[in-house]
């Protein structure tokens, strides 16, 4: 079975976006209580609200959406014509393996949130970076 892969300039900007987090705390792995009490502070930063499961066979059923096994994340807002009041995110935790991963994948998705119309354009980018930027301010400690 063939997947699309993301494009090498989505990749690339993805990957450089820069976690808060300290060293000592950005390649700590990840569990659902952390990812949860995270998503909170990026729901603040983006001043979006969105619904957090990490169940993609739910997600899949939910949506109506295809979520392969090798996806990370995705944010469901609902079809055109009838947007869900609160979107619905999912994160696949087995292709996030560190808290800095986890908070690129926050970020982009809350991007999505945020800036639906920009795409993966290099201005959505600059919205994810502000996002981090802004959950680094809400963190001074970056727990």
């Amino acid at each position: 079975m063939t997947y699309h892969r993301g494009h090498p300039l989505t990749v690339a900007r993805h990957e450089a976006l820069l976690s808060p987090l300290p060293p000592s705390q950005a390649h700590l792995p990840v569990n659902t209580r952390w990812l949860r009490a995270r998503a909170e502070l990026f729901r603040e930063a983006a001043e979006r609200s969105f619904a957090l499961t990490f169940d993609t066979a739910r997600y899949a059923e939910a949506t109506g959406v295809l979520f392969h096994p090798h996806y990370v994340a995705q944010v469901y807002r609902g079809e055109e014509d009838a947007r869900l009041e609160t979107p619905l995110m999912v994160v696949n935790l087995a292709q996030v393996p560190t808290r800095a991963d986890a908070d690129r994948v926050l970020a982009h998705e809350c991007m999505h949130l945020r800036v639906p119309s920009y795409g993966h354009k290099k201005i959505a980018f600059a919205c994810a970076q502000e996002i981090l930027d802004q959950v680094a301010s809400l963190t001074p400690t970056a727990t």
